[in-house]
């Protein structure tokens, strides 16, 4: 899809993919990284607590949201995320049980309200071929040929429940782990959900020769 651009060829930077279709909003990652960051935002603050977390109130909530027009910006829903995280245990077993655990039925009620986040542990298992969607994640490196998320050293949204420090890292072999979120710099995504009032306009969303358009 092309987003944040109205020109007849869409620039490479303005290239989203989408994740699917939750509830009656469609939910968008960019197709490229925005750079290296701290999941916390900085080596100073050692909270995997997302709502503190200065990736999320200045990179993306903050320079990432005002490089696209007010018009763009207002078809981005505020969507209430849920990030309270997941024990280790949880994350790194099967797509089904991080879903369940992350904004399923036994997801922690820690809710946060922004336009713009990172993909779910679960996102990345379900965006593998089904063939592997039994397999744990830890062990998911198998099926890094057929996961259209793989190949970025990645930061998810995701915390660990158990520690105060620690948050879900997808490795460019296709596997999950977890890393403290103040010592290393990860790939970050934007993702966001598009308002329930967009429509589809045109395009077979093939890359930039005929990406979809929305009005």
């Amino acid at each position: 899809m092309c987003f944040g651009s109205d020109a007849s060829t869409c620039p490479s930077g303005n290239l989203y993919r989408i994740i699917g279709v939750f509830g009656n909003q469609v939910k968008l990652i960019k197709n490229t990284s925005l750079g290296y960051y701290y999941w916390s935002g900085s080596s100073s603050n050692q909270s995997n607590t997302w709502s503190i977390s200065t990736l999320n109130t200045e990179t993306l909530n903050g320079t990432y949201l005002s490089t696209l027009s007010s018009t763009w910006q207002n078809k981005i829903a505020t969507h209430t995320w849920k990030v309270g995280g997941m024990s280790y245990s949880n994350g790194v077993s099967t797509p089904k049980t991080a879903y369940n655990y992350e904004v399923g039925s036994s997801s922690s009620s820690t809710p946060d309200s922004m336009k713009i986040g990172l993909m779910y542990v679960s996102d990345f298992g379900f965006a593998a071929s089904p063939d592997y969607w039994t397999t744990e994640l830890y062990n998911y490196e198998p099926s890094e040929s057929s996961n259209w998320l793989a190949g970025l050293n990645e930061w998810t949204i995701a915390r660990y429940s158990d520690t105060t420090f620690t948050a879900f890292f997808v490795s460019s072999t296709g596997y999950v782990r977890g890393f403290y979120v103040y010592r290393i710099k990860g790939d970050v995504r934007p993702v966001f959900y598009l308002t329930s009032s967009i429509t589809y306009v045109s395009g077979s969303g093939t890359s930039s020769d005929d990406p979809i358009r929305i009005n």
